[in-house]
């Protein structure tokens, strides 16, 4: 059963050769032509996704951009003790990050959209969850590029590790005198580029591809210890932020139900959550009864297990209201309702449509019925009087005899024919028709068509 199950694990079976993977990697670390280009270009893209906000363009970016070679050619050269191969992979790594950055900076110099969107907010705040991603992202790359075989992992790891917009973001940062995006959207980039390095190392070991240089006991634990200090000095200050996001994340979640459970009181006008201050602020009307909700939010926030946490009230009216807050709070509120509104009318106006196609092809299908029964008529007609030359139904009339009422009573048949019928002879048709088209009365209308004159 172990050796089954060690089998199924086994990473060997489909390995490629160590020659083949050491050139590859090598290729993938170097600062060729081709991988500077296409960094450049890369970077334009990153940059114009993050500035209009749209994550399709940031992906695509993701998909080509080079800059994961020389992080993985570090970790790689490490692992085989390749010292001139971590020289170079780390200066390319440095002119790639120099020539994002400077790209970058330039871009958002020029661009006209300075206000940071929710893409750029997001590689700003790094914690330890984006270690997690690094770690595991190297590790699945590593294992994607030993195998012989093409894998859809790389273009994954590309977009899950994401090391083009951090830089980009920096950029931003620069670009607009915000150091505060600057900072932590370096901090992201480090943590990304020195977690998938450290997974790329671990697995090359694990893999057990043979060394490519030759290292003293000394210089290996130098070597050990400074991989360790590195990592460490990445890891803490992640650590740190991460549970501080976590504990701003449950504080807004309990504050929100909270704020959420006082909107029932008719006095509560709307809420706002500051996660930073621990602090839910309601905005009331009138000017009674304020003891009363503020004891009842306290209450409410203490069954939550928010620890510090503190229930404000502002009236409706007062200086300090924040009137751009309450504009928005109404204006996304009066945006649901419409947007509910405009659905159920879309749903409607698809049910018509619907509704139209069916009656128009039901429709088409009875006069294309009615035609054939009118034609057949005119057959039987002349069957029994040769005389007839056409017979038709007055507008109204059913095709058949299995069909519904007809609108006009009594009905009316059109027989078209060189003289008149004889008086007979109309009253067996009119009682002939009478039973073959289901009516209690049948008036025959004559046609009289004259012969062309003879020259």
């Amino acid at each position: 059963m172990n050796t089954s199950i060690t089998r199924m694990f086994s990473l060997r079976r489909d390995q490629q050769d160590a020659d083949v993977i050491d050139e590859t990697l090598r290729n993938g670390a170097d600062a060729v032509g081709t991988n500077l280009w296409v960094l450049f270009f890369a970077i334009l893209i990153a940059s114009v996704g993050l500035n209009v906000n749209s994550t399709a363009v940031i992906i695509g970016a993701m998909l080509i951009s080079p800059l994961m070679g020389p992080i993985v050619g570090i970790g790689y050269a490490a692992a085989v003790a390749d010292f001139p191969l971590i020289r170079a992979a780390a200066r390319n790594l440095l002119l790639f990050t120099a020539l994002s950055l400077v790209t970058s900076v330039l871009y958002f110099t020029l661009s006209p959209l300075d206000q940071p969107q929710s893409e750029l907010l997001a590689r700003t705040s790094p914690t330890l969850w984006d270690v997690l991603i690094a770690a595991f992202g190297g590790a699945a790359g590593m294992v994607a590029v030993t195998r012989k075989s093409f894998s859809n992992i790389v273009p994954g790891v590309a977009i899950a590790t994401a090391l083009m917009p951090p830089l980009c973001t920096a950029g931003f940062g620069l670009a607009n005198g915000r150091w505060d995006m600057f900072a932590g959207a370096a901090y992201l980039f480090l943590i990304n580029g020195v977690f998938i390095a450290a997974a790329t190392l671990l697995m090359a070991k694990l893999l057990r591809l043979p060394a490519r240089g030759v290292a003293d006991p000394s210089t290996r634990r130098r070597q050990r210890a400074v991989i360790t200090l590195v990592l460490l000095a990445v890891l803490v200050p992640s650590v740190w932020l991460g549970w501080r996001f976590v504990q701003l994340e449950v504080f807004a979640n309990g504050a929100g139900k909270v704020g959420q459970a006082m909107l029932a009181d008719s006095q509560v006008l709307s809420f706002e959550v500051d996660a930073q201050s621990r602090e839910l602020r309601l905005t009331v009307l009138g000017d009674r009864g304020h003891d009363a909700l503020l004891a009842r939010a306290q209450q409410l926030l203490a069954q939550e297990k928010l620890a510090n946490a503190r229930a404000s009230l502002r009236r409706a009216g007062e200086k300090s209201l924040d009137v751009n807050a309450l504009q928005q709070d109404v204006a996304e509120q009066v945006q649901r309702a419409l947007l509910s509104r405009v659905q159920a009318n879309d749903a409607q106006l698809a049910q018509l449509k619907a509704d139209l196609a069916l009656l128009q092809t039901q429709t088409q299908t009875r006069a294309a019925e009615r035609g054939a029964g009118t034609a057949r008529l005119a057959e039987e007609i002349r069957a029994q009087l040769p005389q007839v030359q056409a017979a038709w139904l007055a507008q109204g009339l059913p095709g058949t005899a299995a069909s519904a009422v007809p609108t006009i009573s009594p009905a009316m048949v059109v027989v078209s024919l060189e003289r008149p019928l004889p008086e007979r002879d109309r009253e067996r048709l009119s009682a002939w028709l009478a039973v073959r088209l289901a009516q209690p009365q049948i008036i025959v209308v004559d046609h009289i068509v004259r012969p062309p004159a003879r020259r």
